[in-house]
């Protein structure tokens, strides 16, 4: 048996193992799509309040990489961000888009992170700490 587990919640599901990548490709799948919806609506809540205009929304693979700002201003998210519990995925949408602004994570980086999220030092712990217990099977 294969363990599907949200951080706050647990589902099992009965898999055959060689069930296991294509099932895995399938959440993945139905992940991205649900996320690109959700994500764009929490750029869209923060955006003006930083003052920021992306070009778009793409969820995707990223590796180790929870969002990623790229050439023309697409933001990128991992289609694990999805999975993160909302206030932590908010902090991930409001680190790109800081990005926006600063490419790098310099003293003016966080000041803008901070002014849009005052409490972002203990989302930022909790996905540290937490982040990579996110998975599906």
């Amino acid at each position: 048996m294969s363990r599907f587990r949200p951080i706050d919640r647990e589902i099992d599901f009965c898999l055959r193992r060689d069930a296991l990548p294509a099932a895995r490709e399938h959440f993945i799948r139905w992940y991205s799509q649900r996320g690109r919806a959700w994500l764009s609506s929490r750029v869209a809540d923060y955006q003006s309040r930083m003052e920021a205009a992306p070009a778009g929304v793409k969820v995707q693979e990223l590796g180790h990489r929870w969002g990623s700002c790229g050439k023309g201003d697409w933001l990128y998210f991992h289609w694990k961000a999805i999975l993160l519990p909302a206030r932590i995925a908010e902090y991930v949408v409001v680190h790109e888009l800081a990005h926006l602004h600063e490419p790098h994570h310099t003293p003016a980086f966080w000041l803008r992170v901070e002014r849009a999220m005052p409490d972002y030092a203990q989302r930022k712990a909790w996905l540290a700490e937490h982040g990579i217990d996110v998975d599906v099977l």
